[in-house]
């Protein structure tokens, strides 16, 4: 199932997709973005190979010559979304302006690639709120305005005016060469997502940037504007609090969370959400 559920024929679209097997091309407009809903897709990207799981989607530009692979005894769902470049062009003059270098850098910018867990982000928490409707959007029993393109294309704005942000902090003479650094740490932080409550170090995490340990945290904080250890413990105190939330013990979430012992986390917890473990539990 390819099924398009809202367009406005001027390069706006919202479509979505179940299916097991799939090898060939994926086509990115102006601003693309595509998200799994249920399963895992393969995209070849410019040379990158990149896992896109479920709950994140990945974003491209009209530069970006991709290859989807999906492989699964399982149906695969999706949501993929097509902005044109006048509306989004629209809201940029709107919200910040003439600025040439930030259109450059969301049109222009070749390997404009970037993979997102979606509760990360401004255009994560539209896209969710699509997938909470897709079975009803799927047979027709709810619609979608056109409207949701405007809200859909201030997300992406938005997020890349902070992505913007963050790549303008990498100080480099080549343009390049900036490029290649932010995609390192961009990968770095994605390798965090997903391996935080392990035992993870400076040291895996700085290989997988592909960067010596000292250039690595110097340039994620410069990025992030965190260490990659403060980073490391935000994610785990986020994961420990939903986990208490659903009535998971301390010591249980602490365990689940990567903290060594119960103590190290408590403190933690305190610091960060000013409560200690168990007041959570009460409310």
């Amino acid at each position: 199932m390819h099924k398009p559920v809202v367009s406005n024929g001027l390069g706006n679209e919202i479509r979505l997709s179940r299916v097991s097997q799939f090898d060939g091309s994926a086509t990115f407009k102006a601003f693309s973005a595509k998200y799994v809903v249920q399963g895992s897709e393969w995209y070849q990207i410019d040379g990158r190979r990149y896992e896109v799981r479920q709950g994140e989607y990945i974003t491209g530009n009209t530069t970006s010559e991709a290859h989807i692979l999906i492989d699964s005894p399982r149906p695969v769902s999706g949501v993929c979304i097509d902005i044109d470049t006048r509306k989004l062009q629209e809201i940029i003059e709107y919200q910040y302006g003439n600025n040439d270098r930030f259109r450059a850098f969301l049109f222009e910018q070749e390997g404009m690639v970037n993979r997102y867990k979606a509760h990360h982000t401004h255009l994560g928490y539209v896209i969710q709120q699509i997938e909470r409707h897709f079975d009803a959007l799927s047979d027709g029993t709810r619609l979608l305005g056109d409207d949701v393109f405007y809200s859909i294309g201030e997300c992406i704005v938005k997020d890349h005016a902070q992505l913007f942000r963050q790549f303008c902090n990498l100080e480099s003479v080549r343009n390049e060469t900036s490029r290649r650094l932010f995609d390192f740490i961009r990968d770095a932080r994605h390798f965090i997502d997903h391996h935080f409550t392990e035992d993870i170090g400076i040291a895996t995490i700085a290989s997988e940037a592909k960067l010596s340990e000292y250039h690595f945290i110097r340039l994620f904080k410069k990025v992030w504007g965190v260490t990659p250890y403060q980073y490391v413990l935000r994610c785990r105190l986020e994961f420990a609090h939903a986990l208490l939330l659903e009535g998971v013990t301390a010591s249980e979430a602490a365990h689940r969370s990567g903290f060594a012992d119960k103590c190290a986390f408590s403190k933690a917890f305190r610091n960060k959400f000013g409560v200690p473990p168990s007041a959570i539990r009460n409310f």
